[in-house]
């Protein structure tokens, strides 16, 4: 990212440059590409470029909560960034409102890698992830479980689906 770039995402967020420049590589490398790709040509473009660089400053700026849970944790940021966005930001919301409560942020991660392969279940049974999503916990658990045990890459997995949509549906 070049400086001039830098200070127009500034800019166009409202944002102290700063906050740009402590984002990671990615997140910086991302925001370049939203320039280099979106000719801006008209107030609907203006607005795309500006929802697509506000979502990646969100997710930078969760990206340094994660580093600052990390460090205060002991868990490590691989973890952290394997989870979804969803619980990343929970788990840098939390931290902000009380650093202290170490065990809560255990808890989360932990929830989170119980149900960490439900995309892949979806895939495989052929149900829109949504819909596995809206399964109590424990069954979404039990059928991650499931699929982490018994999935083979070079295989139908024809008993594991059925065995899968038998959890669902029970």
């Amino acid at each position: 990212m070049t400086n001039k770039q830098l200070a127009e995402v500034a800019r166009i967020l409202g944002v102290s440059e700063d906050s740009i420049s402590a984002m990671d590589d990615e997140i910086k490398n991302s925001m370049t590409e939203v320039f280099e790709t979106t000719a801006v040509k008209n107030d609907e473009d203006k607005k795309a470029v500006f929802e697509a660089l506000d979502t990646l400053w969100q997710k930078g700026s969760v990206y340094i909560g994660l580093d600052e849970v990390a460090k205060s944790t002991g868990i490590t940021i691989t973890t952290l960034r394997s989870l979804d966005y969803e619980t990343q930001q929970s788990i840098v919301y939390e931290y902000m409102m009380d650093s202290s409560q170490t065990a809560r942020f255990y808890d989360l991660v932990n929830k989170s890698l119980g149900v960490s392969e439900l995309s892949y279940v979806a895939k495989l049974i052929g149900v829109p992830v949504r819909e596995l999503r809206m399964l109590p916990r424990r069954v979404q658990e039990n059928i991650c479980g499931a699929y982490a045990m018994e999935y083979e890459k070079d295989s139908t997995n024809a008993e594991l689906i059925d065995n899968i949509r038998e959890m669902i549906s029970t």
